[in-house]
């Protein structure tokens, strides 16, 4: 299955389509948002999509996962533009951001971290783990959930797309691991946490299991 990809730049970020190389015909471009009164009506749908998800069977034997499955040789380029996709949710996420020699490697920069609401410093050269990419939905998380059964081009897809991936604390990032909702929350920002996993979940049609399902359900309906 070939892969096609187009950059689309908004001044929020960007975001990336390809035409056959997601499973449900590419990511939407979704991105994080906080929990403003007019997000309201995200919230509701993206409630709603939560039940339209299959439910992720217990037990079943499934091939090992493992992290080259998804970012094989590390992140990508996948709209070849010579910047890779740490760099890109680098660029987008933070702030102040410092450059090296080139326009595309993030060398410093200021977080707002989304998960904890704590300012954190991020320079490269003292420190690459103050400031981490996390994928919303975990990749171990959707390898259980169904990705095991997609094509390598389908796995780095979403592995690289920005609507799955945020800048967070590094400290936040190691808690959370591979937990999905029904064991770990953002201590803020939990509704827009809740509606970005579902929206991932509900593009990508990943299994829920039903403790994540009553997790961001309970969640989704109080926002």
């Amino acid at each position: 299955m070939g892969l096609v990809g187009l950059l689309a730049t908004t001044i929020l970020g960007y975001r990336l389509f390809f035409d056959d190389a997601a499973p449900n015909g590419g990511p939407t471009g979704s991105t994080w948002s906080a929990d403003a009164p007019d997000a309201s009506g995200r919230y509701a749908a993206a409630l709603a999509s939560l039940e339209t998800l299959p439910s992720a069977a217990a037990g079943d034997a499934l091939p090992a996962y493992s992290r080259t499955e998804f970012l094989p040789g590390g992140w990508a380029d996948l709209d070849r533009d010579g910047c890779y996709t740490r760099n890109e949710i680098l660029r987008r996420d933070l702030i102040e951001v410092g450059y090296g020699d080139g326009w595309c490697e993030v060398t410093t920069g200021v977080l707002e971290d989304p998960y904890t609401g704590e300012t954190v410093s991020f320079d490269k050269a003292t420190s690459t783990t103050s400031v981490q990419i996390d994928h919303v939905i975990p990749l171990a998380s959707a390898w259980r959930a169904g990705a095991w059964g997609w094509t390598k081009e389908q796995r780095k897809a979403f592995a690289n797309d920005p609507a799955e991936l945020l800048a967070v604390a590094g400290s936040a990032n190691q808690s959370k691991g591979d937990l999905g909702p029904a064991d770990w929350l953002p201590a803020v920002g939990q509704c827009g946490y809740a509606a970005t996993w579902a929206e991932v979940a509900a593009h990508y049609e990943l299994a829920l299991t039903e403790p994540d399902r009553a997790a961001l359900r309970h969640t989704l309906s109080t926002c």
